[in-house]
């Protein structure tokens, strides 16, 4: 039987580990795909933790500990899951500076390496200039940027800005809640894509490695 929700983030903040990854193995044992788990499964489970920190439910604590066990259930998931052979394209992923959430972003950058796509994983709270410098060095064709808190905003579009105006003017992807309610998207529909959940993007990477296999073929 399938763990729900509520039951999964009792146990995320409960700490326990290896009841968790039992219950994921469960997932992949049944069929459930990683869009399936990582959306549908994994994050409904830690937005609930982080509405039962956010109503004086649990303490800084427990939501950290749940944290963890979920970063090491995504860990060791990424481990049992066959990649896609891999394409010639490199993807990195980042928050901008002080965001500290990153679970979204980690299961996006997971799903490219699932796609064949190398990947680099640079997490929370990265400043513009190192960014930069990262990007340079690593050349991606992708970079994915996540914000969760409406007052990191302006920060989001001087790294799109930045970003995006690289040589090689590497494809800039965006995720977050925020960014819907406030018209970000609008605001930089021009410059980013803008992908609101993890099937949307499994959409988008299927349209832009048939473009590329396209222009391949082309030249």
């Amino acid at each position: 039987m399938n763990m729900g929700m509520e039951q999964l983030a009792e146990q995320l903040i409960g700490g326990k580990t290896e009841e968790c990854w039992d219950s994921l193995v469960e997932q992949v044992e049944s069929g459930r795909n990683s869009l399936y788990i990582y959306e549908q499964w994994l994050a409904p489970a830690m937005r609930y933790v982080g509405s039962l920190w956010e109503q004086n439910l649990i303490t800084v604590a427990d939501e950290h500990l749940a944290s963890g066990v979920c970063e090491i259930l995504m860990t060791r998931y990424a481990a049992l899951v066959k990649p896609e052979q891999p394409n010639g394209r490199r993807g990195m992923f980042l928050c901008v500076e002080e965001e500290a959430h990153y679970f979204g972003l980690k299961m996006v950058s997971a799903l490219f390496e699932e796609r064949g796509f190398a990947t680099r994983f640079y997490g929370p709270n990265l400043p513009l200039k190192d960014a930069l410098l990262g990007a340079m060095h690593w050349k991606p064709d992708v970079i994915g940027l996540s914000v969760s808190i409406v007052y990191h905003l302006p920060k989001l579009k001087q790294y799109v800005n930045a970003l995006g105006s690289l040589p090689g003017s590497p494809a800039v992807i965006i995720g977050g809640r925020v960014i819907e309610p406030y018209g970000i998207d609008q605001g930089l529909a021009d410059q980013a894509v803008f992908v609101p959940t993890l099937l949307e993007l499994n959409d988008w990477i299927d349209s832009y490695l048939f473009a590329d296999a396209t222009q391949q073929i082309v030249r």
